[in-house]
């Protein structure tokens, strides 16, 4: 049995894990143990160079022969990556067991089926859920201007290791502001161009942790200065930041503040950006690999569509309905509930919603088409209920045929796209709902009005800002029908490139 003290990384696991199968060992034969100091490089080599040493000292045996590992797809390496953040004892043990299988020509050992497979499916879905959280939870707040670096200060507590996970997605989108994300287990430094991860020693973190007070760095707090206030109202667009009272344990340190103004600052950033039409850069190419197979090709009607899997837990696919052509269509995210069962678009908590709205605008449901970018309903159960799974950009692509298909036939003027999938999908998965609201989009010949999707503003608690995003969309449709019906306005007039880059 041979016993392998590792730092808690995954980066040092991996190096460790190559090691090992290029000795044959087995699962079997490796004890994997945490050491609590801090993960370094001089730990891997001394750790590599010790498996190299290894075998005939300690257990009497001779190494076993070199193995040639096969190439690892970078998608079950990004699975592995992210079910090593899964906090547990057999962690290290679970991964090297499901590479092991894998390398020896095991593909079921990632089924469902499998009991290895099922168990790193529960730890993906587990770390997913959990990093959502933290981007959405996670509230921060502005220090001193007369203080140094880092201007924003944040606090989280995470069940799992989530730190570097989530650091490079925050750092994606917080541009040259510098800011700091304090966990009981490290804190995250970003000053503009590079992320910093400190991690402190498991004793360090033990005595520290009583020692925080309940008020530490309140007085740093600013919560009512227009600069905080447009920078809050970014990252809540951005990470759709709910801002209903957060459970205590996602903020001790500094208390979570007053509301956030996000509607206001958004009111004050876009001034004037209905005046043009804007373009959104192309889409890259996506790139296959073997674990992503080919799409299928249509072999008949929407009904009998299989070029996902979704139609395995829907009960029908809900095709779009209305005039065609029609001057306005509106495309959702997918089918809901009621949806599935009753086959009809948007007549569900939704489309009640969006009556009203339409209502607002001054618009009938009957002189619009109402389709869906995802043509069944993706669900899952939670607590013994169906609750709704946005679906992959892989489920998109797959409707994508459906859809241009629609887009044909009905010909819009123009097009309303309620939510983030429904705008990606016309335009690429590149592009931020975020980052276009409240603005027309030129791009493919068509002209393109994104708003919220009525279901987001139904599930707001504060009644303010669900208020707020009820009349953004309504704006959106008064702004799509005059669109629609201003004959002056021919393709391609009044529009100005505006890169994303340069926004």
């Amino acid at each position: 049995m041979k016993r392998i003290s590792i730092e808690p990384s995954f980066a040092i696991w991996r190096r460790a894990a190559r090691v090992l199968l290029q000795q044959g060992v087995e699962p079997s034969q490796i004890e994997w143990v945490e050491s609590e100091g801090k993960a370094g490089a001089p730990g891997v080599l001394a750790t590599e160079s010790a498996f190299a040493t290894a075998g005939a000292s300690e257990t009497g045996i001779a190494p076993p022969p070199a193995f040639a590992t096969p190439a690892i797809p970078r998608e079950l390496l990004s699975w592995l990556k992210t079910a090593a953040c899964f906090r547990a004892p057999d962690r290290w043990a679970l991964l090297y067991r499901v590479l092991w299988r894998w390398t020896r020509g095991e593909r079921n050992v990632l089924d469902l089926d499998d009991p290895d497979g099922a168990l790193l499916d529960r730890r993906i879905r587990t770390i997913e859920r959990e990093t959502e959280d933290l981007l959405t939870l996670t509230l921060f707040r502005r220090r001193d201007p007369s203080m140094e670096a880092p201007e924003f200060v944040g606090w989280y507590e995470p069940h799992h290791d989530l730190l570097e996970r989530a650091a490079e997605r925050f750092a994606k989108r917080t541009g040259n502001s510098t800011w700091m994300l304090a966990t009981p287990h490290g804190a995250v430094f970003w000053n503009g161009m590079l992320l910093r991860i400190d991690r402190p020693l498991v004793a360090e973190c033990e005595q520290a942790a009583p020692v925080l007070e309940v008020n530490a760095m309140t007085g740093e707090a600013i919560t009512s200065t227009p600069t905080e206030a447009l920078w809050l109202a970014y990252y809540c667009s951005t990470f759709n930041a709910q801002p209903s009272p957060v459970p205590l344990r996602y903020w001790r340190r500094p208390p979570a503040g007053p509301p956030l103004p996000a509607h206001l600052a958004r009111e004050r950033s876009r001034l004037g950006a209905q005046s043009a039409a804007v373009t959104v850069p192309p889409m890259p190419p996506i790139e296959y690999s073997a674990v992503t197979p080919p799409l299928r090709e249509p072999t008949g009607p929407l009904a009998t569509c299989r070029r996902c899997a979704l139609w395995r837990n829907a009960k029908q696919a809900v095709a779009g309905a209305g005039p065609a052509p029609a001057a306005i269509m509106v495309i959702g995210e997918q089918p809901g509930e009621h949806e599935n069962q009753h086959g009809e678009p948007f007549t569900g908590p939704a489309g009640q919603l969006l009556d009203t709205v339409l209502a607002r605008a001054g618009l009938e449901r009957e002189a619009l088409y109402l389709t869906y970018a995802v043509k069944h309903y993706k669900w899952e159960t939670l607590d013994q209920q169906r609750v709704h799974r946005t679906p992959v950009w892989r489920e998109v692509e797959a409707c994508q045929y459906w859809l241009e298909k629609e887009l044909a036939r009905v010909a819009p003027r123009v097009i309303v796209a309620l939510g983030a999938t429904a705008l990606q999908t016309l335009t690429g998965p590149h592009v931020n709902l975020s980052e276009y609201l409240g603005q027309t989009i030129a791009h493919d010949g068509r002209l393109i009005v994104p708003t919220w999707h009525p279901s987001y503003a139904l599930g707001m608690a504060d009644a303010t800002l669900r208020d707020d995003m009820v009349a953004t969309i309504a704006a959106a449709f008064s702004r799509a029908a005059a669109l629609a019906g201003d004959s002056a306005l021919p393709e391609g007039e009044h529009v100005r490139d505006r890169p994303v880059a340069q926004r």
